[in-house]
């Protein structure tokens, strides 16, 4: 279990981040179209996450982890490096691409060169992967010594709930960028900044 007040700075967040991109625009193509969705489907997956571990329902809530983590990753890939033709495949459902092949060409844009998305699928893909399938990490947590009940410790909570909290920050920055909007990119990473560094 986590405790109330890391629910409350959670849920608080996910206000923040919205009041911060509440009627920016972008310039209208199918490019910031298509990215934008993916990061606002992003930043519904960090609410609904917040919302599923309130209500306890913590299985759920990590297997929207690697959704999340995908979608970002998505979005940026389809904001930096997809070609015309990429677009168009990836709007009829025919994107051709692994997903490590997505990381690996947004790593080669500087401000993603230094290897933290991939580190992030390197550590923890499987257990990404292991959650959202029911594989045994999923399932070993719903077991106790005389029930099947959600057995999730709070540190494993509070994993995901920062993890969602940085992605929905990353994803919120994202869209700022999409909007030319580089002082609440900037403000966010700041934000960003200060909470790593407590």
């Amino acid at each position: 279990m986590v405790d109330d007040s890391t629910l409350v700075l959670a849920e608080a967040q996910i206000k923040h981040l919205a009041l911060k991109i509440e009627g920016v625009e972008f310039p209208a193509s199918d490019r910031n179209r298509l990215s934008a969705a993916c990061f606002h489907q992003a930043l519904e997956h960090h609410e609904a996450i917040i919302l599923l571990v309130r209500r306890n329902l913590n299985g759920s809530a990590f297997a929207l982890v690697r959704p999340m983590f995908e979608i970002y990753i998505r979005a940026i890939w389809l904001r930096l490096c997809a070609s015309e033709i990429d677009l168009g495949r990836f709007q009829k459902g025919k994107l051709e691409k692994e997903f490590a092949e997505l990381i690996t060409d947004i790593e080669s844009h500087e401000g993603y060169n230094i290897g933290v998305l991939s580190g992030v699928k390197k550590n923890s893909w499987r257990a990404m992967n292991d959650y959202t399938h029911g594989g045994p990490l999923q399932v070993i947590r719903r077991i106790t010594e005389d029930s099947i009940a959600s057995n999730y410790s709070g540190e494993e909570i509070q994993e995901i709930v920062t993890f969602a909290g940085t992605v929905g920050l990353l994803a919120t920055s994202e869209i700022s960028l999409l909007a030319g909007r580089e002082d609440i990119a900037t403000a966010l990473l700041e934000e960003m900044k200060g909470v790593s560094a407590k």
